[in-house]
């Protein structure tokens, strides 16, 4: 069966070669014909050429807002919506583009333009690679590098913005922490004038011993006896408050530590990338590529001028077939 199989294989191939040779003078003149229109339809008249401007990046100084890697929250960035519409404003794209500006759905038409022309993604190396495309080589570079320019605006200013919002929690509590040591500091003070409670332990063993040595001598005095008075109504109160106020000097230092650091980072200016290659005035249209075209429009003539062909012949020689019998 696979002898008779390939048999006709070999048939069908030998009569298939045949038909190529009877047309063949017709299948040439096809073949140069649509390499001619191949030609003619990449003229740049007919098919406009594209310039492309990239870049390759890698992520700095971007602070993570979820279990994203810097490379893919750059790419958010690169392809926000800010950052296009920055773009968009500053290179005057709808009138670049030929959008109408006021009817129809103008932003949908930019955006799907955009889409076309503009590429950004990771590469196996995490690195940002940025490519964009148009018909004038040196607007291409201008919006690959304003791209990448307006994502380090979006980055700086979503970084100031958190900044800033860290910086007024931490004011509020470190605020919070200020009233309550305040309050403790009054307390203390208060014991302090009232009392004369001023270092509980060192008072206490000062006393300690004057109270031994005193009462050697043949007893208490009055003064002493305040004293030891004023240490059992408030020596305890004066020691929580002492310990309470530690620990929330600590607290609002915290606090007042990260509101320092806060501001500090919202008044930095940062770059928000480092650059691999930077973006150029392309010097050769990027597409239409002429020769890929027109082999693979060629080919794609010849391919159905022979499917045409073999069938007509295949055709011709059942009508022949009928005709003899």
């Amino acid at each position: 069966m696979n002898n008779a199989a390939t048999e006709t294989d070999q048939l069908n191939t030998i009569k298939l070669l045949r038909i190529l040779k009877k047309w063949k003078k017709q299948l040439l003149q096809i073949f140069v014909a649509s390499a001619i229109a191949g030609f003619i339809i990449t003229l740049p008249f007919i098919m406009k050429p594209m310039y492309k401007s990239s870049a390759v990046l890698y992520p700095a100084n971007l602070s993570p807002y979820s279990k994203e890697t810097p490379t893919e929250q750059m790419v958010q960035l690169l392809s926000s919506e800010d950052v296009r519409d920055s773009l968009v404003k500053t290179f005057h794209l709808y009138k670049h583009y030929g959008i109408d500006s006021v009817n129809g759905y103008p932003w949908y038409e930019m955006m799907k333009r955009m889409d076309d022309n503009i590429s950004v993604g990771k590469n196996q190396y995490e690195a940002i690679e940025v490519a964009v495309f148009d018909e004038d080589p040196k607007m291409a570079q201008q919006l690959c590098a304003g791209l990448i320019h307006f994502m380090d605006q979006k980055a700086k200013s979503l970084i100031h913005i958190r900044a800033l919002e860290a910086a007024s929690v931490n004011k509020v509590m470190m605020d919070h922490e200020k009233l309550i040591l305040d309050s403790l500091d009054e307390q203390m003070t208060t014991i302090r004038k009232e009392y004369g409670i001023t270092d509980f332990e060192q008072q206490v063993g000062s006393f300690a011993r004057e109270y031994y040595r005193v009462m050697a001598g043949g007893g208490a005095n009055a003064k002493m006896a305040t004293m030891q008075k004023n240490f059992e109504e408030k020596g305890a109160e004066y020691m929580f408050l002492k310990e309470t106020l530690w620990r929330v000097r600590g607290t609002y230092n915290d606090y007042r530590k990260n509101y320092e650091t806060a501001i500090n980072d919202a008044q930095k200016d940062l770059d928000f990338h480092n650059t691999v290659s930077p973006p150029l005035v392309p010097e050769k249209k990027d597409s239409p590529k002429r020769a890929l075209i027109m082999i693979m429009f060629s080919l794609s003539v010849m391919l159905v001028a022979v499917i045409v062909i073999v069938y007509q012949e295949q055709y011709r020689d059942r009508l022949l077939q009928q005709l003899e019998a």
